[in-house]
């Protein structure tokens, strides 16, 4: 027969792996994946998913985020948001080559950054009237 120590291991063990399979019970590193993917924000500097609670990317050490929906270009192969088109790898796939978040926006805003098009006679989101080349390197259209 098992002494009551030992049973009480047992049943704090089941306990333990029931909380476990049910979800109630979650890993540190579970947890950070959890809050990162909620957080829906990159790296400004590398793209890299970073958690609204970091102070610093953990790849790259920038202290800048941006909200992956409003990021401009795109991994081609694996369409991961990316925050600038000077990144030589997406953090995702690592490949290499980057996309327009839209290809039908040519020019963007001079004042805030944000896509028109040439028919526009002005920018929807802060009303400025000049515009300019979206910039590209290596990026296809």
């Amino acid at each position: 027969m098992a002494s009551d120590g030992e049973m009480i291991k047992r049943l704090a063990r089941e306990v333990a792996d029931e909380l476990q399979n049910r979800g109630y019970m979650t890993t540190l590193a579970e947890a950070r994946a959890i809050d990162k993917a909620e957080s829906n924000l990159i790296c400004k500097r590398c793209s890299t998913p970073v958690a609204a609670g970091d102070d610093l990317c953990n790849r790259c050490g920038a202290r800048q985020a941006v909200d992956a929906d409003e990021a401009r270009f795109r991994c081609v192969d694996c369409n991961m948001p990316i925050s600038d088109p000077n990144v030589t790898r997406c953090p995702a796939c690592r490949g290499t080559k980057v996309t327009r978040a839209d290809p039908s926006f040519k020019y963007e805003c001079i004042r805030c950054g944000t896509g028109v098009s040439i028919e526009q006679s002005s920018c929807p989101s802060c009303g400025e009237t000049r515009a300019v080349p979206r910039p590209v390197r290596d990026v296809i259209s």
